[in-house]
């Protein structure tokens, strides 16, 4: 029913204050405002843990693959799973989700949107068409590489109603209202990837220690102290640092986009004493706690300070698209198979759960050929160093006195040379050098790399050292050249019997030709060049110019009445089936790979 009095003016509730919660007192009348402040507080302070304590990312599942999808048609699979988005939430994908993306590209604020990927240029239509409609017009560019970003994000949704008691003003269709608040999800493909500002700042942190500290043994020795640690560690974060305190406030605000990094480069490393690597380890955290990572927190306290705080990136989805059909029914689609849909999770955050991290912790200590049974092996601190793998420095490699040091306090050391590296397990090892792999010994091949030839087979006679496979192996030459050992050395020459091609001949001395006498009815071939005919001779046959082509023929005939020569197969010289050759006189033919054709005549 409809309300026939003045209309009522409810209060506007007051926005939720995570940080608030209710003061009960006895005869103190609780409303629905004061259960839901109770219910935002308890809600948000675990979401504050979690984003504090724990960070975001994908914690389980979640994994994403391109897949045939028949005749709809390349698809998107993401798997059932769980990640923690920047502002502590915990979204959940049940069950496996699957999007055909040639689906996706026909809605138009979609299609839309990969016009302005190819065509950047374009400004967007101002104001925007409502509602959205396909482009009008075959796009400028009708195909490409497009990257979308496949995107988790927390969503909520109302379900359950009931009803509930009727007041005064109140319309018939506002006696049912949604019991409960359900959490759910939502999987986007966007244009633009979700600010991760925090988890691109932390790989950031850890790249810049590996690059700009530099951890050893040095002479004359160094000692540092948390004092001088800062001051050598501050300048990498000057502009960031100089934007917090500016007054007033930079605009635009300090971002990746306008400082360029998140930690700069040292003019020099930051030299560090082995023996002093914990306490290093320990300031450089306390400086990514207390003054960088408030730097770039997706929210301080209840604040949320980027956008995207309730969504997290999956995947970077590249895409090969076509503009198919004309205007203004055409459509983007997926240029080909699921090989044109390239997945990429690389910049994906992700979470290890805590037990996954104390089974890794533990792993990383074990002793040299030590095992997760407890036998075999000593724990080694040294080895929780990162990035070392257990040799007491933020190097890639230790030292191989070092490592030395540490196998010979394990039991000894194999006689002969040593040589250093990883096992498996990424640990640093020493085991004995092997001859040929890591030292040039007698009888080993020396590689090519190293300036051998990485073969032990020596030549025979009339044969060189040839590269085949990374390797020099002997070989005889081809390609009509032949190699005969003499006095003084090797010599190369052609050999009568073969048919070298070249792209041109200059000579500098006579050149001789093959003279031969004919026979009566004889078919010239690759052997013949200058024919003599006799008084016998009546008949010579050409072969098929196909057969022959470039290839030149000089006839001569010195006694016969007249010789006539003809085409094997039927084919022509000049045309006609045969010609005579007169006594006395001498013709010159060519093929040119359809017939002959006679290019001198002398009488």
């Amino acid at each position: 029913m409809g309300c026939c009095n003045e209309p009522a003016t409810a209060l506007a509730s007051a926005a939720l204050d995570p940080s608030q919660h209710v003061n009960y007192a006895r005869g103190m009348v609780l409303g629905v405002d004061d259960f839901t402040q109770e219910f935002a507080y308890l809600a948000g302070r675990v979401h504050w843990l979690a984003r504090e304590a724990v960070g975001y990312g994908t914690t389980s599942g979640l994994a994403v693959f391109a897949e045939d999808g028949g005749g709809d048609g390349p698809r998107l699979r993401v798997t059932a799973g769980a990640a923690l988005v920047p502002g502590g939430r915990l979204v959940c994908v049940p069950v496996d989700q699957c999007a055909v993306v040639n689906r996706w590209l026909a809605k138009p604020e979609n299609a839309a949107t990969v016009t302005r990927l190819l065509s950047p240029a374009s400004p967007p239509v101002s104001p925007p068409v409502s509602p959205p409609v396909s482009p009008p017009a075959i796009p400028d560019v009708t195909s490409g590489l497009v990257s979308l970003y496949l995107t988790l994000c927390h969503h909520e949704c109302l379900t359950r109603p009931v009803p509930i008691p009727g007041e005064p003003c109140r319309a018939a269709d506002e006696l049912m209202a949604d019991s409960r608040v359900a959490d759910d999800f939502r999987l986007e493909l966007r244009a633009r990837p979700p600010e991760q500002v925090e988890e691109d700042a932390v790989r950031d942190f850890v790249r810049w220690l590996r690059s700009n500290v530099q951890v050893g043994d040095f002479s004359p020795p160094v000692q540092g102290d948390d004092d001088a640690w800062l001051e050598a560690l501050r300048p990498a974060a000057k502009p960031w640092l100089d934007a917090a305190g500016a007054s007033p406030p930079l605009s635009p605000p300090a971002s990746y986009d306008t400082l360029g990094d998140y930690l700069f480069d040292l003019p020099s490393p930051v030299p560090v004493a082995r023996g002093q690597l914990g306490d290093f380890l320990r300031l450089a955290l306390r400086f990514w706690v207390t003054e960088l990572r408030p730097l770039w927190m997706a929210y301080r306290c209840h604040r949320a300070v980027h956008p995207d705080a309730d969504c997290v990136l999956l995947a970077r989805v590249e895409v090969e698209v076509v503009w198919v059909g004309g205007s203004p029914t055409g459509a983007w689609q997926v240029a080909g198979s699921p090989a044109a849909l390239a997945v990429d999770e690389r910049a994906r955050p992700f979470l290890g759960h805590l037990r996954m991290l104390q089974e890794w912790t533990l792993a990383a200590m074990e002793g040299e050929g030590g095992g997760g049974d407890g036998g075999g092996g000593g724990g080694d601190m040294d080895s929780l160093a990162p990035g070392n793998g257990g040799s007491g420095g933020l190097e890639e490699d230790a030292a191989p006195e070092v490592m030395a040091f540490r196998a010979a306090a394990r039991g000894g050391l194999p006689e002969g040379l040593l040589v250093g590296g990883r096992d498996e397990r990424g640990r640093d090892t020493l085991r004995a050098a092997a001859p040929g792999a890591d030292y040039h010994a007698p009888g080993f091949p020396v590689p090519v790399a190293d300036g051998g030839t990485g073969s032990s087979a020596a030549p025979g006679d009339g044969q060189l050292l040839a590269g085949s496979g990374g390797v020099y192996l002997p070989a005889t030459l081809a390609g009509g050249l032949a190699a005969v050992r003499g006095r003084e050395g090797m010599e190369i020459g052609l050999d009568p019997a073969a048919t070298p091609r070249f792209a041109g001949l200059t000579t500098t001395g006579a050149v001789q030709l093959a003279v031969a006498a004919a026979e009566e009815g004889m078919q010239l071939d690759e052997r013949h060049h200058v024919v003599v005919c006799g008084a016998r001779i009546g008949r010579l046959l050409l072969p098929p110019a196909p057969d022959a082509t470039g290839r030149v023929y000089v006839v001569k005939n010195a006694e016969a009445r007249a010789v006539t020569v003809e085409v094997a197969e039927g084919g022509s010289i000049d045309g006609a089936a045969s010609i005579s050759i007169r006594r006395g006189a001498a013709r010159t033919l060519v093929s040119d790979g359809r017939g002959w054709l006679v290019i001198a005549t002398v009488s």
